[in-house]
């Protein structure tokens, strides 16, 4: 049993009595497990993560796989992960359940682990795609909109480079050049081993 694998074994043990008769399917983190370039932390699983039991799957993937092209990296390189590992969920309008951001409750029960996930991995540095893993790992005050392409200290000790959620683009067209410019800059400084000391 590896080091990841035992982490996950307790994180299992510890949430699984915490919502007895609920389905939470955990979805957990995936790639390369052991001093990967970057370590890709995204907010929580959606549907099809939950179905497949993988993270950045369905269109999550689609954005991972642009986001690999533009860094020119391959997804054996890099580890991928979730702040929270459950679906969070909400019902819609129409009655229909729907993806919702993670609620404080679940942000304490989970960022500890995260934390505890990035000691066990080592990335040479972190990737956090939106609000929620930015705001977990740095200042509670941070955004996407004012430190975007910006390296941070993180609380795990290693770099961080926050990016815009790669679903935003679809909403926010404007954001397109703003997220490759930003994707290209991370790349630019990996190659050049421009990573700052955390």
């Amino acid at each position: 049993m590896t080091r990841l694998d035992a982490l996950y074994a307790d994180m299992l043990a510890f949430f699984r009595p915490l919502w007895p008769g609920e389905d939470k399917p955990m979805v957990l983190g995936e790639g390369k497990a052991d001093g990967p370039v970057l370590m890709m932390i995204g907010e929580a699983p959606g549907e099809t993560e939950v179905v497949k039991r993988r993270p950045f799957v369905g269109k999550a993937g689609k954005n991972l796989d642009e986001f690999l092209a533009l860094a020119g990296l391959e997804r054996s390189e890099i580890f991928v992960t979730n702040t929270v590992k459950i679906r969070p969920t909400a019902l819609g309008p129409t009655g229909r359940i729907k993806n919702r951001a993670p609620d404080k409750e679940e942000l304490a029960l989970f960022v500890p682990w995260l934390l505890r996930e990035i000691e066990v991995v080592r990335p040479r540095a972190l990737v956090t795609l939106g609000n929620v893993p930015l705001r977990a790992l740095t200042d509670d005050k941070n955004t996407v909109g004012s430190v975007h392409g910006q390296w941070l200290e993180s609380r795990a000790g290693v770099p961080l480079f926050s990016l815009y959620h790669p679903a935003s683009i679809i909403y926010r067209r404007a954001l397109a050049p703003v997220y490759e410019s930003d994707v290209m800059r991370l790349s630019a400084d990996l190659s050049a081993g421009a990573l700052p000391v955390s």
